[in-house]
């Protein structure tokens, strides 16, 4: 677990979306970071402050490497993955599908560690100005034996070179195997082909029903 954090904080002070259904190009590297700020009063679960650094990296046209870490559960649970992800079918076609395989670790509120398997499927449809895309896990804790499930959907829409936007609805199962949803708009904007700032507002519509501000950068190289 303390080499995957180190692994990711190197990653991130040495430097378009999460792919999901679509591959990274040959040779780029994608890294985002970024949080939830401005916390409504009360709002715990399961919306928190949930830090996260995603990266991915496209060794060939086919073959995408990642790290994905995130904190959750008020940031008593921290995991950390390294993820291979492959498309399905052709590259060219407008329906997308990828499916990937993930391995890492689990810290655990009584500071406990377990190794976690992780398997995904992703389809999206490209639209004429946006997209549309789910992307579904499952993950494998090695202590606790159970399989938690997790499924996001996005809409997507380019309002020009420098804006898009998104909606997205976000489910899962926690560690206390409580079912969660939350739904996410955020205004995307370009600086350069390398640099965008997305900011948005989570909000939760089971738990605590709390809310927040979310700001994330992303950077490609």
């Amino acid at each position: 677990m303390r080499l995957i954090w180190i692994i990711l904080l190197l990653t991130v002070l040495s430097s378009a979306s999460h792919a999901g259904a679509w591959p990274r190009d040959k040779g780029e590297l994608f890294i985002a970071a970024g949080g939830n700020f401005l916390l409504s009063t009360g709002a715990e679960l399961p919306v928190h402050y949930d830090p996260t650094v995603y990266g991915e990296y496209g060794l060939t046209d086919r073959l995408t490497l990642g790290l994905d870490f995130y904190t959750a559960d008020k940031g008593r649970i921290a995991s950390g993955f390294t993820f291979i992800s492959v498309p399905v079918g052709s590259l060219q076609m407008r329906n997308r599908a990828s499916v990937s395989l993930g391995y890492g670790y689990r810290l655990n509120p009584d500071a406990s560690t377990e190794a976690l398997m992780r398997i995904g499927l992703s389809v999206g449809r490209g639209l004429n100005k946006g997209w549309l895309a789910a992307d579904t896990s499952a993950t494998f804790g090695t202590l606790d034996t159970i399989w938690r499930p997790k499924a996001d959907f996005t809409w997507g829409r380019s309002w020009s070179d420098r804006w898009t936007t998104t909606l997205q609805l976000q489910t899962g199962e926690g560690y206390y195997d409580d079912y969660y949803a939350k739904i996410s708009p955020t205004a995307i904007f370009s600086l350069s082909d390398r640099f965008k700032i997305n900011l948005g507002a989570v909000k939760a519509l089971t738990g605590d029903g709390g809310s927040a501000m979310k700001l994330e950068t992303w950077l490609t190289f």
